[in-house]
């Protein structure tokens, strides 16, 4: 089942259309009518998948990275699980995700500020 949701995942956002304009479900979006720091995120996956990189950046431009650290975090995950590895050290874990989180913010103002959020 480990192995499986990855693979399901991927095969979910290769079959997705990712141009299709479907129904926002990002709450964000729906209150506000503005995209969310991590909206496009999803079209981006599948364009990359798809090896449309320049498309894939251009929905959202942390998208290598986000990807990155999805793969990073399973093969941590397996490691761990295994007992290869220790678990990461907490401050370190915060340190990921506090940085993640102000650079999907400075990212998302970026784009505010230039008028590149994708629509919603």
């Amino acid at each position: 089942m480990v192995l499986a949701a990855p693979l399901g995942l991927i095969g979910f956002l290769a079959l997705l259309s990712p141009d299709g304009d479907g129904p926002t479900v990002c709450p964000f979006a729906l209150c506000t009518g503005m995209a969310c720091p991590g909206c496009g995120m999803t079209r981006a996956a599948s364009n990359l998948i798809r090896g449309n990189m320049t498309t894939a950046l251009a929905y959202h431009p942390l998208i290598p990275l986000i990807a990155a650290m999805a793969v990073g975090g399973w093969l941590w995950y397996q490691l761990r699980r295994s007992g290869r590895v220790r678990p990461l050290p907490t401050r370190w874990v915060n340190a990921i995700m506090i940085g993640t989180g102000v650079m999907l913010l400075g990212v998302w103002v970026a784009r505010a500020l230039t008028g590149t959020l994708p629509p919603v």
